[in-house]
């Protein structure tokens, strides 16, 4: 499947109201490629700037359920056409798509970071805005969806670290932005803007007492902790080689070729949207699904997706699982358990402080937890209590 752009102008098109009102199928004009865009296909909608200097750049993603044909634009798209003209009343080429997710302010792919990009400065819609259609290439598709997973989400702390180590790469040198810099390859190794990677190095020269030039202040809880994590206060130091072997170990050799979308952040992308359209009624809902459910995809579309798995130690399983008989070790659990096969109670072993975090793979840092508590401790609303009960078992000793 191939991945495409397809562009729309503000002054001709209101195609933010358009996507507000959450369309069961979005229907686009076709200007080009009409024999080459199939069903299945990638889409990511990227709006101009206009007249009213709209923030330019990708603002939503779809998915082609009907192919280019020549068709009538979308009786409830023509309000948003600001000229009734013929290319809003009569047939024209278009295609038939459905939504998979409208960014927030925060989570548009911006014109100005593609053009300071190293792999999105060429984009083809750079050069030639006047197209409507475009196709992208794999370099191209592979660096958007990145950025499309990324971008608005919080730092992480493995991300955090990739930033600290971009920082003590430049520590008391000017700052550069340029393919081939400290800061650029980062940016394409975690999948972040360029100067979000440049934002996050001047954050951690915001923290350090040593640096000469004044950062930015917009270090947050994540980057606080990852900086005393590696600053020693008594010898001020910034511990140079942990952060070097603590960014191979998250994110390979600087030359290794850029991580793919990450499925955990795909997975969010799509529940977010989810939330966002459970601001619908139930009815609007359901009638958006039946007008649209002869052309959706019944079967989804699959995509090549990477997923950061760590290696965690079966023998810290094993003895969590012994040491907790099986049973979930939140006290007085009232979920029932189901056997396995081999006729032990089901549980699941949870990192107290995640290792996503910096946790460590060890006896003292797990408990067993049965399936519902261990949903809630990550997704519910007592999960910091329960987290706190947790380490008060195993502060109290392994048994």
């Amino acid at each position: 499947m191939r991945s495409w752009i397809f562009q729309g102008n503000p002054d001709d098109y209101d195609i933010d109201a358009y996507l507000a009102s959450r369309p069961a199928e979005v229907i686009w004009l076709v200007t080009r490629y009409a024999d080459k865009i199939a069903v299945g296909d990638r889409v990511y909608f990227w709006r101009n700037q206009g007249q009213h200097n709209a923030v330019a750049g990708v603002i939503a993603e779809g998915i082609v359920t009907t192919g280019p044909v020549l068709r009538t634009e979308d009786p409830n798209g023509v309000q948003f056409w600001r000229e009734q003209g013929p290319r809003a009343t009569a047939p024209h080429v278009r295609a038939a798509l459905r939504l998979v997710k409208v960014a927030t302010l925060r989570e548009v792919i911006r014109r100005d970071w593609c053009t300071e990009d190293p792999v999105l400065r060429d984009l083809p819609n750079l050069r030639m805005q006047a197209g409507t259609n475009y196709g992208l290439s794999p370099e191209h598709a592979a660096r958007i969806e990145m950025l499309w997973t990324r971008t608005g989400r919080d730092w992480t702390r493995d991300e955090a670290v990739a930033g600290l180590w971009a920082y003590a790469q430049t520590y008391g040198q000017p700052v550069s932005r340029v393919p081939g810099s400290p800061v650029a390859n980062v940016a394409l190794k975690i999948g972040r803007a360029v100067s979000g990677v440049y934002a996050k190095v001047m954050n951690f020269r915001s923290l350090d007492p040593r640096a000469v030039g004044k950062g930015m202040s917009g270090a947050g809880d994540t980057d606080r902790k990852v900086w005393r994590e590696f600053y020693d206060d008594s010898s001020s130091r910034l511990r140079s080689d942990a952060v070097s072997q603590e960014f191979a170990r998250l994110w390979g050799a600087v030359s290794d070729s850029a991580a793919m979308p990450e499925a955990t952040a795909t997975a969010e992308n799509v529940a977010d949207e989810a939330v966002r359209l459970e601001g619908l009624s139930l009815e609007q809902l359901l009638t958006r699904y039946a007008s649209a459910a002869t052309q959706q995809l019944r079967r989804p579309s699959t995509r090549v997706l990477s997923s950061r798995v760590y290696q965690r130690n079966p023998l810290v399983i094993a003895v969590a699982r012994l040491r907790a008989a099986h049973k979930c070790e939140v006290p007085e659990c009232p979920h029932p358990a189901f056997e396995t096969v081999e006729g032990l109670d089901y549980t699941e072993v949870h990192h107290i402080a995640p290792l996503s975090e910096g946790g460590e793979d060890t006896i003292e840092n797990v408990a067993c937890l049965c399936p519902s508590h261990h949903r809630e401790i990550h997704l519910g609303r007592r999960a910091a209590s329960l987290t706190e009960q947790l380490r008060r078992l195993r502060g109290s000793g392994l048994g």
